[in-house]
Formats: structure tokens, sequence, C-alpha cells
């Protein structure tokens, strides 16, 4: 799942507001391309100025491997993995899987949440294309 499709969930949960007056009133002013490709969309606060990213706010503000820490937050949750089984399966070093897992067990229900809605895309995904592949067979 590419990372656009992750931060667009994330940003379907809630609406944009300004970290520092709190404010609903924004205006989008273009992206952010991080190094690794991903473009992060940018507003403006219409009452303070103030600019932020769609990640101001959650836990996956400043995260450079999104995917990542998205995995650590589904093998905890929902598998119990501990960290040390992680990082074996992963390959990562111990010591980022626990700095992610501290960040996954802080924001428990945010992480709950956006895997709910990845786990529902993805099988809405994988129905669509099951069915496209038998409708195709019959052709």
């Amino acid at each position: 799942m590419p990372e656009e499709h992750i931060i667009t969930k994330v940003s379907e949960l809630s609406t944009p507001k300004c970290p520092v007056c709190g404010s609903t009133l924004v205006v989008r002013i273009g992206y952010i391309t991080k190094s690794n490709g991903l473009k992060v969309q940018r507003f403006k606060c219409k009452m303070c100025g103030r600019t932020f990213t769609e990640l101001e706010g959650t836990p996956l503000k400043g995260v450079h491997d999104i995917k990542l820490t998205l995995l650590v937050a589904y093998l905890m949750l929902h598998l119990r993995l501990e960290p040390n089984t992680i990082a074996r399966i992963t390959g990562k070093p111990y010591t980022t899987v626990k700095r992610i897992s501290r960040k996954v067990i802080e924001h428990r229900r945010f992480f709950e949440n956006i895997l709910a809605v990845l786990l529902d895309a993805a099988d809405y995904s994988e129905t669509y294309w099951h069915r496209a592949k038998s409708a195709n067979e019959y052709c």
C-alpha cells in the first residue's frame, strides 16, 4: 500500500486543525515533498497565519518510515508480538522497534483507528480485484 494512500486515510479521520489556535478555518497551500518522494499536504490557518502539514497533531508527524511504523503497530496490536520479536521479523534494530513501539503504546487509540481503516480498505481492494479477475476468466 503506497504511503500516499496511508496519509489520505489519516487525513480522512479528522479535519485539519491549526496546532496553534485550534481553528479549522484553513486553506491548502501546496505540498511538501519528503526525501523519499512522498508528498504531504500543507495548510495555512486563516486566523493566525501558521502553516502546518496534514500530519501535524498525529503520531505520524516527523516519522521517516510510515510503513514500518504501521507494521510495528499491526504486529503489536493485532498479533500481540513483543518488540524483540518484531525486530527479528523486520530486520530492523531493536532500539528502532522499541522507540516505535513506545509511540504505538502511547497513541494506541490512533493506531487502532488507522489500522482498522487501512485493513478495511485492503479487504475491499482484495475483494474488488478477486471479482475482477473472476469476471475476466469467464470472458
